[in-house]
């Protein structure tokens, strides 16, 4: 008879596949058994999950630890989200290594970080960077973003180096990550429109139309193809560019999809009521974009929802333009993709744990330690209340940011209790788990 540490019992467990009334038995930081009933009695600690929903680990895709949260107090504001694992972008600005960035990104992790983590490499000078990609891999980093945007900031990537550093991605075997939106374009139109007396927040929304992300992506996909590289488009946010998206998936090219809870929850009329909290890139958009994104997920199109989460220092009156891009996101993904997806009818719950887990875990080639809940998988685990009812406050959250563009916002179901590697992480509204235990995870090795 095996003799396990942890046995959940009584819940849902809920896969991509389905929804099936299933025990968990865990020993050390696997899990040993799954199955309508895993006998309990030896065992260590029984948790008793009736009528909770077992979801696996929250993988968080795409995370900035360079802002108001570091590598440790992001992943604490995750964990308290529900989230077991994250990936975050090591920002290598210009005149800065990459390799020396990704290390040093380790080092914080491994000392602070509650949560295991994985690292994508992003290149802001990539004419000078992209030398060190090949480098970098062996480091156990396979993701590369670039951004097509930010020409004034000098950070974007001309279609030059992006097709250089696709070139050598895909050679290593890697996966190219992009911001798509017409940096040159946008660029032109606010000096254009900046010069009028219209509003600033007008004038943000003026100039990121839709179109010009679409562009992008579309620039984007079709460098990637001729040098064969796979493709990862970050915060996909209009329905057009999804149409992009499916075309190239059914000539067979390996383009990804990824959004962010903000694009499903929200629209351009929050920009207008906050002003410069909710100043994010790409801007928030329409109602019907919301729900073309809603139905990408339902329909696979687009594969991963992450938080993209980039906690800053601003404030709803501050000067639009002068005020940075980005929101605190990381702790309200699982809880507002729930309450905005599940709980609406926009997608049933497999959707989610596809979206949330098994997507990120597959693409980052994670899958099946991360992601799954099955017999050999990390013991990585979310048991989630759909009938819990709380209302999101700045008060109540735990990133270093001053405010969250849900305040007020009241959501039915919630995390109650996350394990990673068999070990408590959230329970009874506390953390249970001190940094220095987190794992690096070397993505994309079997690709």
């Amino acid at each position: 008879m095996t003799v396990y540490d942890i046995v959940i019992t009584g819940g849902r467990v809920v896969r991509g596949t389905g929804i099936r009334a299933e025990d968990i038995g865990i020993k050390g930081e696997a899990i040993a058994k799954v199955d309508r009933h895993v006998d309990s009695g030896s065992a260590a600690r029984v948790i008793d999950a009736t009528g909770k929903l077992i979801f696996p680990g929250i993988i968080d895709a795409h995370t900035h630890p360079v802002y108001l949260d570091d590598c440790g107090g992001l992943s604490r504001t995750a964990a308290w989200g529900g989230t077991t694992t994250v990936i975050h972008y090591a920002y290598a600005k210009p005149g800065m290594k990459l390799v020396d960035t990704v290390q040093r990104f380790k080092d914080d992790c491994d000392r602070d970080s509650v949560l295991d983590y994985s690292i994508h490499g992003a290149l802001f000078d990539a004419a000078n960077q992209a030398e060190e990609i090949p480098a970098v891999m062996e480091m156990g980093v396979k993701s590369f973003k670039m951004f097509m945007p930010y020409a004034k900031l000098k950070w974007m990537t001309d279609d030059y180096w992006l097709s250089a550093a696709m070139d050598l991605i895909a050679q290593g075997g890697g996966l190219a990550a992009v911001h798509a939106e017409s940096g040159l374009a946008i660029d032109y139109l606010e000096d254009k429109y900046l010069k009028s007396d219209m509003d600033q927040k007008d004038v943000f929304l003026t100039t990121h139309p839709d179109v010009l992300e679409t562009e992008a992506v579309f620039r984007a996909i079709c460098i990637a193809e001729v040098m064969g590289c796979p493709v990862y488009i970050a915060h996909v946010s209009a329905a057009r560019s999804i149409e992009v998206i499916q075309a190239a998936q059914a000539r067979g090219q390996r383009v990804y999809g990824e959004t962010c809870p903000q694009y499903l929850a929200l629209t351009d009329e929050e920009v207008r009521r906050k002003g410069a909290l909710a100043k994010i890139g790409p801007p928030l958009r329409t109602r019907e974009d919301n729900k073309a994104l809603w139905n990408a997920l339902q329909n696979g199109v687009i594969r991963v929802i992450a938080s993209d989460h980039a906690p800053k220092d601003k404030k709803e009156t501050d000067d639009f333009f002068e005020a940075p891009f980005g929101s605190p996101s990381a702790e309200t993904l699982l809880t507002i993709t729930y309450d905005e997806g599940v709980n609406r009818g926009r997608i049933d719950p497999c959707c989610l744990v596809r979206a949330l887990s098994e997507g990120p875990a597959r693409i980052f080639g994670l899958y099946p330690k991360k992601g799954a809940i099955e017999e050999g998988s990390d013991a990585d685990v979310v048991i989630f209340d759909p009938s819990k009812t709380h209302t999101i406050t700045h008060a109540t959250q735990h990133s270093g940011a001053p405010y969250t563009v849900y305040e007020g916002r009241a959501c039915l179901g919630a995390p109650v209790m996350s394990l990673q590697r068999g070990r408590v992480v959230l329970e009874d509204g506390e953390l249970r788990i001190p940094p220095g235990q987190a794992r690096f995870l070397p993505t994309l090795q079997n690709k």
